[in-house]
């Protein structure tokens, strides 16, 4: 990003950067040029505007820059793609509901990352640059401009997806010593909308600098956008219900017209020819393929500079990371069976069969399983993942059975008389881990987002410098299909044709998968699939209002069993699998509640405000 931070003049910012004392909007005031001279200045244009792309990702509950969790741990430990793989944070989904703990937007200013604020310092200087240079006729300062409806559009989205209607304010407030006056839900997304369509016209194509393009908004990023915020709104006006006199949901005969907007933009970025599918899904998320032609939108990380993607240290097992602390999520036997066989068809594991290698398993299976879970056998950073729970040594008088019961056990590292080459348990688990050792309680670990292309010397010396994807091609084509979808249930089929075409060709292109016809049951399992651990399954589960639907089934574990035979000779060595309910470390008491559709307002910063239903 060498011409973007080239852009950052010391001494163009010096010269414009002035401070305001305005209590809880006490910040640097980036936008106080406003003589008519400098209008036109693109140079100072873009020096004013350039840092706010790092206050947005403080601002996106995303990958980026470790802002995806409260306690470091995943978003998605939290819905039915992942479980929490660590007591204390048990606890935290027993006493605080997602709602809450999700409801935390991690603000601007450095230091204040424990406490949920509302976005409105950083709005607050967005709106005095679109204030200062919306008057421009130079191209190169609209240009930024887009730039900043972009952002403003963006930090709303993150706000009004949490809580419903918001305060709305596109110009300077440098005066309020508090915001309390919510706008409708249905009049908040609109505002979205409007700021993502005056990003469009502004915005162009592809960045002036090519190396930025991906780094920086351009015109198709904005669609892109637009069509994951448009369907949001058009679901929640599906099957949400409008209550607290609006501030919570949208009209039902809303949900054509959002629908159709998000369908309009997912497609605009498609026939752009603009971006392309992978073949190869893993390059996208580990590190190995940061230009790939998918990635629409990234947060640029560097090592040197310190910036990482923070969430891979709390999320890597022991075996890569070599310390405790670690393995904060973990995905279960359901996630998994939930990735279909190459032939096209969700199957359950068998149970039935045995193999000397207990990786050939998970063979046969979407090509995005092993892109985004290690399986037991399974590698990572050049490391073979050693998971089964117990070890049953069979002889002709009976069967003897040896396991693990704790992380003590495990570290006495006891292994099974008369082959020490075999240790009681596997190594990375199964057995029951309540110390955060980074084993796995369930059979599995998380591998997709995680920095996978660094020797592990390097890794361990935090040479960490992947970048963070925020929007990517696969997901606009996933926002179609639902669209269209959805649209053709409302009797408009127009746009079936066009997203089934793009659906199948995500469907081979990344998982290897055979054609499928379009349902809205079809295109949610695909939408899990694709997007599992890049934070979207949590606010899917809202918009959809199923959420408190993942509390009827109980998450299960795969216990993989080592078989040693000495009925053979030489003895036999086979691995079976079983399952098993997930251990007391994952029971939870019903903590998706009707109420956390809607995450509660921060009122102690806003007194006055109205609070979301159930969160008085």
């Amino acid at each position: 990003m060498t011409n973007m931070q080239s852009l950052l003049i010391p001494a163009v910012l010096a010269a414009v950067l002035l401070t305001s004392c305005n209590g809880w909007l006490d910040v640097e005031s980036k936008s106080v040029v406003t003589e008519d001279d400098l209008i036109d200045n693109a140079e100072l244009a873009e020096a004013q505007f350039l840092s706010n792309y790092m206050e947005l990702r403080k601002s996106i509950h995303s990958i980026g820059d470790g802002q995806m969790t409260y306690r470091q741990h995943h978003l998605d430990a939290y819905t039915d793609d992942g479980i929490n793989n660590t007591p204390w944070e048990n606890g935290v989904a027993q006493n605080y509901s997602p709602g809450y703990v999700f409801g935390q937007i991690f603000s601007q200013s450095s230091g204040e990352t424990s406490t949920p604020l509302w976005n409105y310092r950083e709005i607050n200087t967005i709106n005095k640059y679109i204030e200062t240079y919306r008057a421009s006729d130079n191209e190169q300062v609209l240009n930024t401009l887009g730039e900043a409806y972009f952002i403003r559009a963006f930090l709303y989205f993150e706000m009004v997806k949490r809580y419903g209607g918001v305060p709305i304010r596109a110009s300077s407030f440098d005066d309020n010593t508090s915001i309390n006056d919510r706008a409708t839900e249905e009049a908040s997304w609109n505002f979205i909308r409007d700021n993502l369509d005056s990003a469009i016209t502004f915005l162009p194509v592809t960045q002036r600098y090519v190396s930025e393009d991906k780094d920086r908004a351009n015109k198709m990023t904005a669609y892109a956008l637009k069509s994951r915020a448009m369907l949001y709104a058009g679901t929640i006006a599906r099957y949400g219900t409008v209550s607290n006199n609006g501030l919570q949901g949208i009209r039902s005969d809303a949900a054509s017209g959002y629908l159709k907007e998000a369908a309009e933009a997912a497609k605009a970025v498609i026939e752009s020819g603009k971006y392309t599918l992978t073949d190869d899904f893993g390059a996208l998320f580990d590190g190995s393929d940061e230009d790939n032609g998918e990635i629409i939108f990234r947060f640029k990380n560097n090592k040197e500079s310190g910036t990482q993607v923070f969430i891979d240290y709390w999320c890597q097992s022991y075996r890569i990371k070599q310390a405790e602390y670690c393995a904060f999520i973990c995905p279960t036997v359901d996630v998994v069976e939930q990735f279909e066989t190459l032939e096209g068809t969700i199957e359950p594991l068998d149970y039935e069969a045995s193999y000397s290698d207990v990786h050939d398993f998970f063979a046969g299976r979407d090509k995005r399983l092993e892109a985004s879970v290690i399986v037991p056998g399974g590698e990572f950073l050049g490391q073979t993942f050693e998971i089964w729970r117990r070890t049953d040594l069979i002889t002709n008088a009976g069967t003897t059975s040896y396991a693990y019961e704790n992380t003590s056990d495990w570290t006495a590292r006891a292994t099974v008389p008369g082959y020490p080459q075999y240790t009681l348990s596997g190594t990375d688990g199964v057995f029951l881990n309540q110390s955060g050792a980074g084993t796995t309680n369930y059979g599995f670990f998380l591998k997709k987002t995680l920095y996978g292309v660094a020797q592990l010397e390097d890794y361990l010396a935090a040479l960490n410098d992947q970048d963070a994807v925020i929007i990517r091609y696969g997901e606009v084509v996933l926002n179609f299909a639902e669209a269209a979808v959805e649209l053709a249930s409302l009797g408009d089929g127009s746009y079936l044709d066009h997203a089934q075409t793009a659906f199948d060709e995500l469907r081979s292109r990344h998982g290897g998968l055979p054609a499928k016809t379009m349902t809205l049951d079809v295109v949610r399992h695909e939408r899990r699939i694709d997007l599992m651990y890049e934070g979207f399954r949590y606010w899917d589960l809202k918009r959809w209002r199923i959420g408190t639907q993942i509390h009827q089934t109980t998450a299960r574990a795969l216990h993989p069993v080592l078989n040693i035979d000495e009925r053979t000779e030489p003895a036999s060595i086979y691995f079976t699998l079983e399952t098993a309910d997930a251990p007391d470390l994952a029971t939870r008491q019903r903590w998706f509640e009707v109420r956390d559709y809607y995450c509660p307002i921060p009122v102690s910063q806003s007194p006055g405000i109205i609070q979301n239903e159930g969160w008085n």
